[in-house]
């Protein structure tokens, strides 16, 4: 271990002793003050978490009113959900099956798929 130096403790001991004369000498409206000012930095501050859910709730309601407002000006129809038209291609489609039942069968592409050469092909 080392031991303190003989210098470095006398000048610890030297400001402890100003630090402690200083402290005999505050007066008490410094000492309130400094008092005050302690709790005001150290008391919580208030919360103010609903303005971030209060501005996307109102910006929300300005993009669907907008497009709702858009629809009705353009004179279109929202048209149909998406699902109907997905079931619709894959039964109109007769090439689908075919190329399920090849991936089933060729393990090659899972093969290849587990490789890093498909993993770097992904990141681009």
């Amino acid at each position: 271990m080392n031991t303190p130096d003989p210098g470095h403790a006398r000048l610890d001991q030297a400001a402890r002793a100003a630090h402690a004369d200083a402290l005999a000498h505050v007066s008490a409206a410094t000492m309130a003050q400094l008092h005050r000012r302690r709790h005001a930095t150290l008391a919580p501050a208030p919360r103010r978490g609903w303005r971030l859910p209060a501005a996307a709730f109102a910006s929300l309601l300005v993009v669907a009113t907008g497009l709702g407002v858009g629809l009705r000006m353009s004179g279109e129809d929202p048209g149909a959900p998406a699902a109907p038209a997905l079931a619709a291609t894959a039964v109109t489609e007769p090439g689908i099956e075919t190329v399920l039942d090849d991936l089933d069968q060729g393990p090659d592409f899972y093969v290849w798929l587990a490789s890093g050469e498909a993993d770097l092909i992904a990141m681009e």
